[in-house]
């Protein structure tokens, strides 16, 4: 009877402590809200004015920008359709997923082959996977709320809230229903300490992380390490020389390919991935990836294969 009626109190208080941490986070200033969410992911307290960690970076990156002028191409690149035709200028259209449509109203998309996938160019996980007629059910309510969705002031990553929202339809990409293994990049211009890679994403994620030359790394982030050996991709050295030709005017980009029969492609640029809030297993991690941040990127933007 003591856990049958105590469970329902701990229910209670669990919403109601909560609602007082939600209510906290906005009700301070920008960065110190940020710091105590920080605090609250990775049990340490963040500094921010003097960062050392990449989490620590990439939450004074967040604070810092406020507005456009402060760096406008974050905006461009965190497009989900924006960034294909800078992707498609620079290295070739071979390494765009093509769009098979765009609009505001789903209701406007042609019939289409299946499978495919709709998207948000705003925002993350926000994907319906299309394999027939049943799976539209629903979409197009879901899809308006996609669209009038901003990203959660707490979060702070503000560049995002100055993309004008659009819904885009991408033809299914996987094989025998199967998403693709994408690797993400973390990529300081020419160094690339780790590739990430994400498996069972929709059912058991795990996650686990390898060098450039395939050796697997023996630190975990977020999700459950994946202890299985994954194979080297066939297309990694182009994939590596990719990156490193987007990444350049860059303190850090995330940058995410898939490996297909047929050649790489380009998945997407993520500037704060986990919003900074994503603890690394050990926390010493955390550090060594932030020896390789620059404060001032050697490096130049390129905005077109000829540079």
């Amino acid at each position: 009877m003591g856990m049958a009626v105590g469970q329902p109190q701990k229910t209670v208080l669990g919403k109601l402590l909560k609602a007082l941490y939600h209510a906290t986070i906005h009700s301070l200033p920008i960065k110190q809200a940020t710091q105590l969410q920080y605090y609250r992911y990775h049990r340490l307290w963040p500094n921010i004015n003097n960062p050392k960690t990449l989490n620590e970076h990439l939450v004074a990156r967040k604070i810092a920008w406020r507005e456009p002028a402060d760096d406008p191409r974050l905006i461009m690149l965190s497009d989900k359709i924006a960034v294909k035709a800078h992707v498609a200028k620079v290295l070739g259209e071979e390494w765009v997923t093509p769009t098979l449509w765009r609009g505001k109203n789903l209701n406007d998309c042609p019939p289409l082959p299946f499978p495919y996938v709709i998207k948000v160019n705003h925002g993350s996980d926000r994907n319906i996977f299309v394999y027939g007629p049943d799976d539209l059910v629903g979409a197009k309510e879901k899809c308006d709320l996609w669209l009038q969705g901003r990203t959660a002031w707490r979060l702070a990553e503000e560049w995002y809230n100055h993309i004008e929202p659009e819904l885009f339809i991408e033809p299914f990409i996987g094989e025998n229903g199967e998403a693709p293994v994408d690797y993400k990049l973390f990529c300081f211009e020419d160094d690339i300490p780790c590739i990430q890679i994400d498996t069972a994403r929709f059912s058991d994620h795990r996650r686990c992380f390898y060098d450039e030359h395939w050796n697997k790394l023996s630190f975990g982030h977020y999700y459950p390490m994946e202890d299985k050996e994954l194979p080297r991709p066939p297309h990694l050295d182009a994939i590596l020389a990719a990156a490193r030709t987007l990444a350049q005017g860059f303190e850090f980009v995330r940058i995410d390919f898939y490996d297909k029969p047929s050649g790489p492609v380009f998945g997407e640029m993520t500037f704060s991935p986990t919003s900074g809030f994503g603890a690394f297993r050990p926390p010493s991690t955390d550090a060594w990836l932030g020896t390789f941040w620059r404060d001032n990127p050697k490096g130049r933007f390129r905005t077109s294969a000829e540079g």
